[in-house]
């Protein structure tokens, strides 16, 4: 293997180390994998030290129509998502088909798929994920029976068209880059409805029996808070009276809810100046209002264990939040943010894949997908539900204006011009977008804030690492080798293996960045053995889009882990059985549906 090869292997083999032992974000990770590429390490035979790349060639997938295009589909879904389009179908939809429990699961396996076809898959299950848990609490289900086949539907449905994921725009983008022509919106339909067909049929048949028991636990149980709510009264000789509440210094681990005055409830405003007789709630462990109750002038009311009828005494509410791709909450912390600050809410605690953290929550660095106990008044608790950085698991008053119309009418005309050809894909979807934003159907700045950069620069970095691979000679090298192991029992025995080596990577590689790097190599294995390079990227597409096994592998299986309180062990049981699904039927099916060798002339 040449030296150029040999060096972008071990550069990627480091950049996937980092992002496994959380040395780094991947996104920051790419970045470093893009600066690898300009880095001068060889000397050429003119004697100047130089990279892989030209430092135009490595910054150019900050320009790819790809990257365009996917920044596009943030926009369209956050209209789809701000006008109330995609919550007022939901609902509807939803509550039709929640008869039963297997109704209502087959209802989200068919709404969510053809939702997530046409609307970006995370959004579809930010969108949908309220109102599922909210329709199962009314009709006594158990919302842990069904958001883990929310975020598989979404999934599924991710397969159906170009704008469904972003894996297919990687594809297509790839593909038209290298023969004049990518992918039309339908052309992943056909697989993908075959292998939507075998996995609803496993959850319906077999899945559902696998999926965690029926459980109701409280929020206060699942996140082990053990903190009470207790009443104290300023006496006239306390020296918390005539003091502001920000100036109290109660200590780590003690807040103050609210203020009762005269029979009012009161916000805790950080200005609210404390007077005698006033009443205020706290909230914390033992220890720590033990230690308020020791201050002179201070008077026990009430003690009352943390619930939801307890808050609902006092106007307060208990509510979960996710941090959402995107979140300016990402990589930081409560304390280094405003969000407590601007709210006036409390996090009583931070969980992470399920399980709550120990430790200070206002301590707890935030990651995508993380979940907050959040307790505020009805008022604080309601602005907080259009907050851009957390998705709570409430459902959202629709909007009362009529542009959810206009944003499916911009959706519609996007799939028309793409699937005609009447305009070149990239053209309509930025069309599509800054339509939403003239029409009003979203402001400019909440444009900007829904497109998740990360992603933006997730791909930017990686797509030139996809140039090197092919410019280098490495994809041609690595399909060589594929082709050596199975290439005598002829290429639809290297398709599948290719495949199932896709599905593999997909389970532990964010799916976009596993498409940049297979893509190549799919092109350069199909020619190697005289297929249609079109087949192979169109199943390295559905297959990258297989992330059912572990909640790591995509952000629809992270978002659900904390609202439905999985474990690893869920993903596992239920998505490695789909994950096979899927590549089986696309090993089998798409070459009759799309011929692997080209016919002769």
């Amino acid at each position: 293997m040449a030296p150029d090869s040999i060096y972008l292997l071990i550069v990627l083999a480091v950049a996937l180390l980092a992002t496994f032992r959380d040395w780094v974000r991947l996104d920051i990770a790419a970045l470093l994998l893009l600066l690898s590429l300009v880095m001068p390490w060889k000397r050429g035979p003119d004697g100047v030290w130089r990279g892989i790349l030209e430092s135009d060639e490595a910054f150019s997938g900050f320009g790819s129509p790809a990257v365009v295009m996917i920044a596009s589909i943030f926009v369209l879904s956050c209209a789809m998502e701000r006008t109330g389009a995609a919550r007022r179908i939901g609902r509807r939809l939803l509550e039709k088909s929640a008869r039963t429990e297997l109704r209502l699961l087959a209802g989200v396996l068919v709404l969510g798929t053809l939702f997530s076809a046409f609307v970006s898959d995370t959004t579809t299950v930010l969108v949908w994920m309220p109102l599922l848990i909210a329709v199962a609490r009314e009709r006594r289900f158990s919302a842990p029976r069904l958001l883990l086949p929310l975020a598989y539907a979404a999934l599924l449905g991710g397969q159906w068209t170009l704008i469904g994921t972003r894996v297919n725009i990687v594809a297509s983008d790839f593909l038209r880059a290298q023969q004049g022509m990518g992918f039309g919106f339908f052309a992943f339909t056909p697989v993908a409805a075959c292998v939507w067909v075998g996995c609803v049929a496993y959850i319906l048949l077999l899945g559902r029996r696998l999926l965690p028991a029926a459980r109701h636990p409280s929020l206060t149980r699942r996140y082990q808070v053990t903190e009470y709510l207790t009443e104290v009264m300023a006496t006239p000789a306390a020296d918390m009276v005539g003091r502001a509440l920000a100036d109290l210094d109660l200590g780590e681990g003690a807040t103050v809810l609210g203020v009762v005055r005269g029979g009012e409830n009161l916000a805790p405003a950080k200005w609210l100046v404390v007077e005698p007789g006033d009443v205020l709630i706290l909230q914390g462990g033992l220890d720590r209002i033990a230690d308020v109750l020791s201050r002179p002038g201070m008077t026990v009311q009430e003690e009352l264990r943390l619930g939801a009828t307890t808050l609902r005494s006092v106007d307060l509410r208990m509510v979960e939040g996710i941090i959402v791709p995107g979140s300016s909450l990402e990589g930081r912390t409560l304390a280094e943010s405003d969000f407590l600050k601007d709210h006036d809410a409390s996090v009583l605690a931070v969980g992470r894949r399920g399980h709550p953290l120990t430790g200070s929550p206002r301590e707890q660095r935030l990651e995508v997908g993380d979940s907050l106990l959040i307790v505020g008044h009805t008022e604080v608790i309601e602005r907080l539900e259009n907050h851009p950085d957390v998705n709570l698991m409430t459902t959202r008053p629709l909007p009362l204006h009529g542009k959810a119309w206009v944003a499916l009418g911009w959706m519609a005309a996007l799939i028309v011009s793409t699937s005609t050809g009447l305009l070149d894909p990239t053209v309509a979807f930025v069309s599509a977008a800054v339509g939403c934003v003239v029409t009003g159907c979203v402001s400019v700045r909440e444009a900007y804030r829904s497109i998740d950069w990360r992603v933006v620069v997730l791909l930017g970095s990686m797509i030139p690492y996809g140039l090197a691979l092919e410019r280098t000679g490495t994809a041609a090298q690595l399909a060589r080798g594929v082709a050596a192991g199975v290439g005598d029992l002829g290429p639809g025995a290297v398709f599948a293996a290719f495949l199932f080596v896709t599905v593999v990577l997909t389970q532990i590689l964010e799916n976009s960045a596993a498409a940049v790097v297979l893509a190549p190599v799919a092109f350069e294995l199909a020619l190697s053995v005289g297929a249609d390079p079109r087949a192979f990227l169109l199943g390295m597409a559905i297959t990258c889009s297989a992330g059912f096994a572990t909640p790591m592998a995509h952000e629809c299986t992270l978002l659900v882990m904390a609202p439905g309180g999985y474990r690893f062990r869920d993903f596992l049981v239920l998505g490695v059985p789909l994950a096979l699904i899927t590549w089986g039927v696309t090993s089998f099916l798409l070459p009759i549906l799309v011929p692997l060798v080209p016919l002769a002339d």
